[in-house]
């Protein structure tokens, strides 16, 4: 009796041990680890240049400059933004100050301040947007040319010039109701709808770039060693646990004697403390701890609407730029092409290049206008000389134009050498220095991740979380060590 009743017990230790490997089986082919951390590893490894410390910087500083001229724009891109109706009280004011009419004043201001003033009398940009199909109607009468001749010429001669006024109407159009986003349903973090250019700079600025900067340091510690072959080993330890308690099983079934039973108790023993070893040499709990504040971090980012949302948006950024970049520096080549394309409809129709500026002036006033203040770097350079000739009283009374003034110096000098960029560059190592070159970085390299990456971010994320697998492991580990512990002591209490 005392020999079968050891047995007995003997053999519900090893039912004990292959029903925990049947669980850490289960476990692993139930909540699907395997193909889950498999994406998760896809998604690390094309997230890495993303990551980057200069990255990260290139985007903080990619995003200020842009923010910076959302600031810059809003104001007076269309009637809303207010710029265009504060024009009246800079007139009065000059006028007030110097004791002349408005008509003089604002011959003052075009005498002193020509770019300026040319930029005052061009907004809202929207009416050039309108002023524009007239535009062309009226060149292809003059030039007698055809509309498809007439962006010949313009593309062969003035290729900057013919750049800016095909962007803008949809800057102008889009500005506060960029198309596409309503039906995706674009949200910030908040839930608040995006869908006007300034709402898409804050949804940028204030939550995808700090929710991404914010992840640095829980995806540093991801790519220490990859992370897809975890569930393997895991689903291989259980196997091993299964295969060799029913091996165990069939032996105790037949009868195994002292030293087998001890030496058979010692590998639970030693299976349990490579579980410990393991979970604790490789870091697998604050890792996996780390994958789930990164999942929870980015969650946000990976919607389906937001992602086709950062799509869009970043289109709508890349027109913008697209638009500025020919009138912003005298790099952007539209300035040099003004005269140019005077002297040229001077030359194909007969008319005096006086003539040609006041037919121009007569039927397209903010046209003119957006012409005579390129390049916007001289605006810049004349501000401060403007603001010197405002009373200090004049100031508040003009908060939108005070925008644009405020932020158009730190736009127009960094547009070709964006501050926080030295040495910065895109994914394949090209720079990223100026305004344009930010624009096709986050065209190209960033939102790309989150569109490309989105399925396997959702399979990583589906059924559950990861952060206990770490834990649990460890807990399984120390249960097969001690539980071995108590099966060699059990087995040496057992007759020879």
């Amino acid at each position: 009796m005392p020999a079968r009743k050891t047995s007995s017990v003997a053999l519900l230790q090893w039912v004990i041990v292959l029903v925990v490997g049947i669980v850490v089986v289960a476990l692993v082919l139930g909540l699907n680890l395997i193909t889950r951390l498999s994406d998760g590893q896809k998604v690390i490894n094309a997230a890495k240049p993303a990551f980057t410390t200069q990255s990260l910087n290139t985007d903080v500083a990619g995003i200020n400059i842009l923010s910076d001229d959302v600031q810059l724009a809003d104001p007076i891109v269309t009637p809303a933004g207010g710029g265009a109706a504060e024009v009246p009280t800079i007139v009065g004011f000059v006028a007030a100050a110097d004791h002349i009419s408005d008509a003089q004043a604002l011959a003052a201001l075009q005498k002193g301040f020509p770019h300026t003033a040319a930029l005052l009398q061009s907004i809202p940009l929207s009416a050039v947007t309108a002023e524009v199909p007239h535009l062309e109607a009226f060149l292809e009468t003059a030039l007698k040319v055809t509309p498809a001749q007439l962006v010949a010429a313009l593309q062969a001669n003035f290729p900057a010039i013919l750049q800016t006024i095909t962007y803008l109407p949809d800057v102008t159009n889009n500005w506060y109701n960029i198309p596409g986003l309503a039906a995706v349903g674009f949200t910030d973090f908040n839930g608040t709808p995006v869908r006007s250019v300034p709402q898409l700079r804050t949804y940028f600025k204030d939550d995808l770039i700090p929710a991404v900067a914010a992840q640095k340091k829980n995806f540093d510690s991801l790519t220490k060693t990859t992370v897809n072959w975890i569930p393997w080993v895991i689903l291989i330890i259980g196997i091993v646990v299964i295969v060799f308690s029913l091996l165990m099983i069939l032996r105790n079934l037949r009868g195994i004697g002292r030293i087998e039973a001890i030496a058979s108790a010692s590998v639970v023993v030693v299976v349990g403390l490579v579980v410990i070893v393991f979970v604790l040499a490789l870091g697998l709990i604050p890792r996996l701890s780390a994958t789930q504040r990164l999942i929870k971090g980015l969650n946000p980012a990976f919607t389906v609407s937001r992602v086709k949302g950062d799509r869009i948006g970043i289109n709508e950024v890349s027109d913008i730029i697209n638009f500025e970049n020919p009138v912003m520096t005298p790099s952007g080549g539209a300035a040099a092409e003004v005269p140019k394309l005077i002297a040229f409809v001077s030359s194909k129709t007969g008319l005096a290049p006086t003539a040609v500026v006041g037919a121009l002036q007569k039927n397209f006033p903010h046209t003119l206008a957006v012409l005579e203040a390129i390049p916007l770097t001289s605006v810049s350079a004349e501000l401060p000389s403007v603001v010197g000739a405002l009373t200090p009283a004049a100031v508040p009374k003009i908060p939108r134009l005070a925008q644009t003034v405020l932020f158009a110096p730190p736009v127009t000098n960094g547009w070709n050498d964006v501050p926080g960029t030295a040495g910065a560059t895109n994914f394949e190592g090209g720079p990223v220095n100026t305004v344009p070159e930010i624009g096709t970085y986050f065209s190209h390299d960033v939102i790309p991740v989150l569109e490309k990456q989105r399925r396997d971010w959702v399979t990583l994320t589906a059924t559950s979380r990861v952060a206990f697998l770490g834990p649990l492991v460890l807990i399984i580990g120390i249960i097969a060590f001690v539980y071995g512990l108590l099966m060699v002591a059990l087995a040496k209490t057992r007759a020879p």
